[in-house]
């Protein structure tokens, strides 16, 4: 059962580099940095719930300072041909759901066929994983009820990534977070691992192109922000 929170909690990665970086070679591109796997739902104009999957994207604001949350993720390629970015720009909201690594396969199929069918037609893929729709109850769209965390979101702009370029990059504003209860703490607050451990993690991607690529669970938690550095200040 999800239970409603007023807290998104989605990955950080920090980097660590010494102040001669000789040693590091170019490789060309970023793809090796791992992101959320985002589960992108949204209605067609008929009714039918169709969801894509995208790994390039984040938390832009989380709301404390008084506005609203915002995530964002990114359309690779010509957005304009991406069914989910065609009913999304239509309804004007969708839903970001986090898949755990326990429905990695189910995400997979989400991700490697689209909605609309060669001839046209709508491709129901969430009927061949057996998982469940539930429509949010602040915006007009699709929830996975199997999947721990799921995020009800307005689209609040649509941006191309450069002059010349047809990728897109969608901002959403968070309108209602929700989580299973088993991935709350004591304090109502979002882990990305379940309370029960082992394989129940929230599940991240890495865009290598090299055997390292794919997708990966949570690890282990290390510290918070602020304590783990705490060998190095000066001590009276």
């Amino acid at each position: 059962m999800k239970k409603i929170i007023a807290l998104l909690v989605l990955s950080v990665l920090a980097f660590s580099v010494p102040a001669s970086a000789d040693w590091l070679k170019f490789t060309g591109s970023p793809h090796f940095l791992p992101a959320p796997l985002m589960v992108v739902g949204a209605y067609t104009p008929e009714g039918q719930a169709n969801f894509g999957v995208f790994h390039r994207g984040g938390v832009l604001s989380s709301g404390k300072d008084g506005g609203p949350m915002r995530i964002g993720f990114g359309i690779k390629g010509n957005a304009e041909k991406s069914f989910t970015y065609q009913i999304i720009k239509t309804s004007g909201v969708c839903t970001v759901n986090l898949p755990s690594i326990k429905y990695l396969a189910e995400t997979d199929l989400l991700g490697s066929f689209s909605g609309k069918a060669p001839g046209g037609e709508f491709q129901d893929k969430l009927k061949v994983t057996g998982l469940t729709a539930v429509r949010g109850s602040e915006v007009n769209a699709p929830m996975i009820e199997e999947f721990p965390v799921s995020l009800e979101c307005e689209l609040e702009e649509d941006i191309a990534i450069a002059p010349d370029s047809k990728s897109r990059l969608m901002i959403l504003k968070v309108r209602k977070v929700w989580a299973d209860e088993a991935y709350l703490d004591a304090n109502g607050k979002i882990n990305p691992m379940a309370k029960e451990g082992g394989d129940s993690s929230l599940a991240f991607f890495s865009h290598s192109h090299g055997k390292n690529g794919g997708y990966f669970g949570y690890g282990d938690f290390l510290g918070k922000s602020g304590k783990v550095s705490e060998r190095f200040l000066e001590t009276k």
